[in-house]
């Protein structure tokens, strides 16, 4: 049984018995008669219709038919008070007894074909319809993969997210990323501190490690706020969601990490293991302060150890390399001698010199109405940092940079800028990355130092391994002669390197 529709999209009640026989085509099926208009009343079009239209036998003329066809039963007039009671007892359909829905067909009916196979109906499209959704998809063409775009991929997996004021974090995990030696450190020696659950920082350093080139957000999210509970373990401080100083967060990692030395290398024996902290392999150093009277000459010094080195930004000073010099000077102390006097001096020298310097420009001071305010003096960033000590001085390359962006000491974000990890300490291409949290971009170490001298807040410096000049002892080297004007110190100091490397 079918039922034919007209183009015009009105539903027709002549129903036609079609019985399948091979020597019927469909060139045989009758053609339809257009309906006539519709003489609905007003009342009916105001209140709404009955669910059949009245006298639609009359309305509706019965086309021809075929030989074999029956003749159609003849609708019964219904009273009006039969369609009132039938529209008001109306019940809705149900899904499988609501008819096919109306289609207009640009083409006639009789290009279909039906046949009946296994009392399965399955129908056949004419070639000549053509439905976009069925035409086959056309193949993308394989972009071939080279190392650029591999890089690039990479590129995008580098950040990490900010769910909530986690900046000072994520700056100080990607600067300690950049230390590849010391992320190592902790990596091998994984079976010595995963005996103690004390060791939790360590443990979250590893995985941020491990995932530092994961696509997946959700995982990294989570490593954070793991991350972030174990330094809050030991320094409530980071407990909230505000956001903090990188420096002192800095700082408290690197102390908690330190703090488990003595306790892992008394474990390290029960497991045929030895122990060695990365954090005292690779960023502390000793210094020596000495005090001397400016009266009577007595001399009293002291040593300290240190992870980072804090500098004054002094007016004149401009460069990095002169606000260390600064430090490292002899400054005024009021004290009390047994003497009498109440004025010495005291200056500071490096004991030892670290794998890893780490110095912080104290941006932030407080104000005689002890207000916190930022100083936004510009800091010439230096490429290579020539530092003295008592077992002989090193030359060391900037390798990461920490940046406060903001205007005041209350309100800022952090970024960090550091060198591409896979290429050496002397790299032609000065390639370095900016990590925003996790957007990454690609840049330049000589960009970095240009962009960064009103903002730079945290600097790491990584040493020259023997037998590569910086390029600041290069100079020297060939041009002893221009930096005898220098300070004498400084110039004794150049040549002294220039001798030790050779």
């Amino acid at each position: 049984m079918f039922r034919l529709f007209s183009c015009s999209g009105k539903k027709s009640t002549a129903v036609i018995q079609l019985v399948a026989d091979e020597s019927v085509g469909a060139t045989d099926a009758p053609a339809v008669t257009k309906k006539k208009e519709d003489t609905t009343p007003w009342i009916k079009r105001l209140f709404g219709r009955p669910l059949k239209k009245k006298n639609q036998d009359k309305k509706e003329k019965q086309s021809v038919s075929t030989s074999d066809d029956k003749t159609p039963k003849k609708t019964v007039k219904k009273p009006r008070w039969w369609h009132f009671w039938k529209k008001r007892c109306k019940v809705a359909p149900s899904p499988e007894e609501q008819p096919p829905k109306e289609e207009c067909h640009s083409t006639p009916q009789r290009d279909k074909v039906v046949e009946l196979k296994d009392q399965s109906q399955k129908e056949e499209r004419p070639k000549d319809d053509s439905v976009p959704g069925d035409q086959p998809k056309k193949k993308k063409k394989e972009v071939p993969v080279t190392n650029k775009t591999l890089r690039q991929q990479q590129l995008h997996c580098l950040g990490f997210p900010n769910p909530a004021q986690f900046c000072y974090i994520n700056s100080c995990l990607q600067s300690l990323l950049t230390l590849e030696d010391f992320i190592r450190d902790i990596s091998q020696q994984e079976q010595v501190w995963s005996l103690i659950p004390e060791a939790a920082i360590m443990r979250s350093l590893a995985d941020i490690s491990g995932s530092h080139f994961s696509a997946d957000v959700r995982h990294k999210t989570r490593l954070l706020y793991t991350f972030k509970k174990a330094v809050s373990l030991w320094n409530p401080e980071f407990e909230d969601l505000h956001q903090k100083d990188a420096h002192e967060f800095l700082t408290s990692v690197l102390q908690q990490v330190s703090c488990l030395g003595l306790q892992l290398q008394v474990l390290a024996p029960s497991i045929d293991r030895t122990y060695s902290c990365p954090v005292e392999d690779h960023l502390v150093f000793k210094m020596l302060n000495t005090r001397k009277c400016k009266s009577c000459h007595a001399e009293s010094s002291r040593e300290e150890d240190f992870t980072n080195l804090s500098l004054h930004l002094v007016p004149g000073a401009d460069t990095v390399q002169r606000l260390l010099e600064g430090y490292l000077m002899e400054t005024e102390l009021e004290y009390t001698c047994e003497c009498g006097a109440t004025v010495s001096g005291q200056h500071s020298s490096f004991i030892n010199l670290p794998r890893v310097l780490v110095l912080h420009l104290k941006r932030f001071r407080f104000t005689p109405t002890l207000q916190l305010m930022k100083d936004h003096n510009p800091v010439v960033l230096s490429r290579e940092l020539v530092v003295p000590s008592n077992q002989g001085g090193g030359c060391y390359s900037l390798v990461s940079t920490i940046s406060h962006i903001g205007a005041t000491a209350t309100r800022g974000h952090y970024i960090c800028d550091g060198v591409d990890p896979d290429v050496g300490q002397i790299d032609p291409t000065d390639r370095w990355f900016t990590y925003n949290d996790a957007a990454v971009t690609e840049t330049s170490g000589a960009s970095v130092c240009d962009r960064r001298r009103r903002t730079a807040y945290i600097l790491f410096y990584r040493r020259q391994v023997r037998g590569e000049l910086c390029h600041m002892c290069t100079e020297v080297r060939h041009h002893g002669d221009d930096v005898a004007e220098r300070d004498s110190a400084t110039t004794l100091l150049f040549f002294t390197l220039h001798t030790n490397y050779s």
